[in-house]
């Protein structure tokens, strides 16, 4: 990962790694379940998805991940996930050129 804050384990021996439990291949991974999560969030702000299915994926992907391990953060208020998780996530739905954003931390810190 690019920065030290995002170079961060979920601190599990590799067969229990977060990113190969079953509950993150269908919570995080299943297309099926970031297509309806998307719907949700687009219908609740009124917004379109992005043109690039992968990238909306991705972006649905992180956000199931936070509500998964964390719940509702709230409006700047901003966590890390493990890289093992963030590379499944970009590994099922890659960039065509390899250009991710990486984490950004809340305008507040």
């Amino acid at each position: 990962m690019p920065t030290e804050r995002e170079r961060l384990c979920c601190k599990r021996l590799p067969p229990h790694c977060v990113s190969r439990l079953e509950e993150f291949q269908v919570v995080v991974l299943n297309e099926l379940i970031l297509a309806i999560a998307r719907a949700y969030r687009n219908d609740t702000l009124a917004m379109d998805d992005e043109d690039d299915l992968s990238k909306s994926n991705r972006y649905a992907a992180y956000r199931q991940f936070i509500v998964w391990q964390h719940g509702r953060l709230g409006a700047g208020n901003r966590c890390v996930i493990p890289s093992c998780c963030v590379w499944a996530i970009r590994d099922r739905y890659p960039d065509p050129y390899g250009q991710y954003t990486g984490f950004h931390p809340s305008r507040l810190e």
